[in-house]
């Protein structure tokens, strides 16, 4: 039956739902954000081209719960799907649930407490990550982003846009969080938060390095506001991995605009270790042989800026490391033979096979 409590007639908070193919965890999320005690809420969920049951659940709940809206569309990717549902959205608060998960039942009034409290535009919420009946608690633990502080600009900027640049500052995923609009709009008028080149890998972050320059402020808190599922397990390979490259252009672009040269040897380091690992997955599932790795090093070694740039830096560096000598020597065998080895020594790993063991009872090897 639907809902009739006149809280919910003007909603506060805009709850964004991507959907893409996931028949079996829909209907725990949509439960989990129903039954959220703050009720002032509207619910869009944006059914990106899915091709299973998946919108067929989601209308059922639509039909039950006048505060969900569905909008259908042809898939473009989870980027492009938070866009839409963003545009549509009329609240003073943004929050986005991934469709495989869930939230637990005081995440909204906790975040909506939190961040008309201390008058932030961004407050971030700590995750438990689930699989079947094992949890680990506060895993946004590690962060080094203060907790319970609320920080303004220009500290927030000067000091923690190197989140995006460098790991465990701040998670730098959309969901856990939720979003003044006012600071969502203030930011995409002066440039997209999504981008159709990064929108299936890497769209997370891209989002939040794009708007995080123009919020007035942010709160951290240790609540538990989000419950991550780890339903994706899988050893597929990843067709969208490149996407991080692209991305890799763009944050050396962003580092350029605003001078933020703190950023640049740790975007370098991890473009470089990213580089690798893609090598490394054409050869462990068969994408590419001996000569298609080196076909894609030297596309990625001749067409990118951010690879000319690192060269530049690393050779002024005069670094001993092997993996960054074989790029400046441009010595194509010696990367193959690098990955090729690091691959070995990762199958070899105490951790791969514990993790493969653990997928075979999962039925996903």
């Amino acid at each position: 039956m639907a809902l009739n409590n006149s809280d919910t007639d003007r909603p506060v908070v805009t709850v964004i739902v991507p959907l893409y193919n996931q028949e079996r965890y829909i209907d725990a999320c949509l439960r989990s954000i129903c039954r959220q005690s703050y009720p002032a809420i509207e619910v869009i969920v944006v059914n990106d081209g899915s091709t299973d049951g998946s919108a067929a659940r989601a209308r059922r709940w639509a039909a039950r719960d006048r505060r969900i809206q569905i909008i259908d569309k042809d898939n473009q990717g989870v980027s492009m799907a938070r866009r839409d549902g963003l545009a549509a959205g009329t609240g003073r608060y943004v929050a986005f649930v991934d469709s495989d998960d869930t939230l637990p039942r005081r995440a909204l009034e906790v975040m909506v407490s939190l961040i008309e409290e201390h008058d932030v535009d961004l407050l971030l919420g700590s995750v438990d990550r689930r699989l079947g009946i094992l949890v680990k608690h506060h895993s946004d633990a590690p962060y080094t982003f203060p907790c319970d502080v609320k920080v303004e600009q220009p500290e927030l900027f000067d000091n923690y846009y190197l989140g995006f640049y460098r790991n465990n500052i701040f998670p730098v995923t959309m969901w856990a969080r939720l979003y003044r609009r006012q600071a969502i709009d203030r930011a995409m008028s002066a440039a997209s938060l999504f981008d159709p080149e990064v929108n299936r890998m890497g769209e997370d972050e891209y989002f939040n390095l794009m708007l995080f320059p123009h919020l007035r402020s942010m709160y951290r808190t240790r609540e538990i506001v989000y419950n991550y599922m780890y339903n994706g397990v899988t050893t597929r390979f990843n067709p969208h991995f490149t996407q991080l490259f692209t991305l890799s252009d763009k944050r050396l672009a962003l580092l350029d605009h605003y001078g933020y040269d703190e950023g640049y040897p740790s975007l370098y380091a991890e473009y470089v270790a990213c580089l690798y690992r893609y090598a490394r997955q054409l050869l462990a599932y068969g994408k590419a042989d001996h000569d298609g790795v080196i076909a894609y090093f030297k596309s990625e070694m001749e067409g990118r800026e951010v690879m000319r740039r690192l060269l530049d830096y690393y050779a002024r560096e005069g670094t001993t490391r092997r993996d960054i000598r074989l790029l400046l020597d441009h010595d194509y065998e010696g990367m193959y033979q690098h990955t090729l080895a690091m691959l070995q020594a990762n199958r070899r790993s105490l951790k791969f096979r514990l993790r493969r063991s653990f997928l075979k009872l999962l039925g996903k090897w």
